[in-house]
């Protein structure tokens, strides 16, 4: 009888220590994956700087380029034709430079939105995975 129960005891002792263990690898897993997202989200936060510094240059030379486009298309003269042509010529050069730029400004920007929505989503992630370990630990 006494064998049994210092079987049992023992059993019981183990089974305990093995949950726990469990629940220390279970809390350290959910550890790693907060620092995981973390880097993530500070590399995306990085890449979402440059692309604003990007964005800032890139409109401040599209609007450069668009005043100047506008004043462009406005000095046609019809009393000498070879000159209009060659006038033409260059404000049509200056609007696709200035199309281009307008182009690049906007799939910035779109990229910029993009970026905004992984970093939020990436956030939510953690604060939801912060609260896991937080319970657990407690």
């Amino acid at each position: 009888m006494k064998k049994i129960l210092a079987i049992c005891i023992m059993a019981m002792f183990g089974l305990s220590a093995f949950s726990q263990s469990a629940t220390k690898v279970d809390n350290l897993k959910q550890q790693q994956q907060v620092l995981n997202l973390t880097a993530k989200l500070n590399k995306l936060e990085i890449k979402y700087a440059k692309e604003q510094a990007n964005y800032a240059e890139l409109s401040a030379k599209a609007s450069t380029v668009n005043a100047s486009a506008n004043v462009m298309t406005t000095d046609f003269n019809t009393t000498d034709a070879a000159s209009t042509v060659k006038e033409a010529k260059k404000v049509a050069k200056k609007l696709k430079e200035t199309k281009a730029i307008n182009k690049k400004l906007a799939k910035s920007q779109k990229k910029l939105t993009k970026m905004q929505a992984k970093i939020a989503k990436l956030k939510a992630k953690l604060e939801t995975l912060d609260k896991k370990v937080e319970i657990v630990e407690q």
